[in-house]
């Protein structure tokens, strides 16, 4: 005695093929990292040009603010610290730090200094055992 077919278990046997079949992508934890610390630090900045309106505008920051601010700020050092922790193991992972690091250097306020201070972490990151070689040609592009 055969159970009839019914769409439930027809379903269920088209999803069941389709993830037995599909290689399972694991992104690496560094380009998560890398995106946890691009909107963390978005984040901020965002907050600083919110707070520096207000300054100018003349109005007082909201009752909080401090608070906020020092939230987010954790939430950026975490973010930052998470990211340093890892090492890159592939070439690509080693661009997408070094275009990271480019794109915080060319946000800041100073650009060539950040642009030094990033080479030195990066210089830091590359020298770990199980680090790729680092692209040079990225890490030594002059700031903009």
């Amino acid at each position: 005695m055969h159970a009839a077919l019914t769409r439930r278990s027809a379903l269920a046997a088209a999803v069941a093929l389709i993830t037995c079949r599909a290689a399972p992508v694991a992104a690496a934890p560094i380009y998560a990292a890398i995106r946890r610390a691009e909107a963390a630090d978005a984040a901020d900045r965002k907050a600083g040009r919110h707070a520096r309106a207000l300054h100018r505008a003349g109005r007082p920051v909201p009752a909080g603010w401090k608070s906020y601010r020092a939230t987010l700020r954790q939430a950026r050092t975490a973010a930052r610290f998470e990211l340093h922790s890892l090492t890159p193991a592939t070439a690509e992972a080693a661009a997408a730090l070094v275009a990271y690091y480019r794109d915080r250097a060319a946000a800041s306020g100073e650009p060539a200094a950040a642009h030094h201070a990033a080479q030195r972490r990066l210089r830091k990151v590359f020298r770990r055992p199980g680090a790729v070689a680092c692209p040079a040609a990225l890490a030594r592009a002059s700031p903009a």
